[in-house]
């Protein structure tokens, strides 16, 4: 993968992410699931702490915005000098799903989620198209690093 298409990816997931989450916020309602699925629904809430709701009682999003914003940083400058081409779309998934509920925290004071699975008395928390984007990434970059032919000999 070229450094433009890496690029184009970080950019594009923050875009539709936001989009989605627009798009949420005007057409559905907090606490009326709508049904699309059996086992899946779009459910409007509000995310104020980190990933799944952890820490969600804070006073401020100050120290989740800076924390986010610092990592985000570090992981964006690992984009810029990878060569490899796994690296670069992994980082590129996590950056931009990263700098998309950024954006709708500092916007918002929390991250919308509306992806919402469950089964069989099984729920799994609310989500949206930027944590599908860091968790692929983030999946993505542990294949990549355990690949045998990413290993060096010793």
């Amino acid at each position: 993968m070229n450094r433009l298409l890496g690029a184009t990816a970080f950019l594009a997931v923050p875009a539709l992410d936001l989009g989605t989450k627009a798009w949420a916020r005007s057409r559905l309602h907090e606490a009326q699931p709508l049904e699309l699925l059996p086992f899946f629904d779009l459910t409007l809430s509000f995310n104020r702490g980190v990933s799944f709701g952890l820490f969600g009682t804070a006073s401020s999003a100050w120290p989740v915005i800076v924390i986010t914003a610092a990592i985000t940083v570090a992981l964006a400058f690992w984009f810029c000098r990878t060569t490899r081409s796994g690296e670069q779309l992994a980082l590129a998934l996590i950056v931009g799903g990263a700098l998309g509920n950024l954006i709708d925290r500092v916007h918002r004071g929390a991250v919308t989620d509306f992806l919402d699975f469950h089964a069989a008395g099984w729920h799994w928390p609310a989500f949206n198209l930027a944590d599908a984007a860091i968790v692929c990434g983030a999946v993505l970059l542990l294949w990549h690093s355990l690949s045998p032919r990413n290993q060096t000999s010793t």
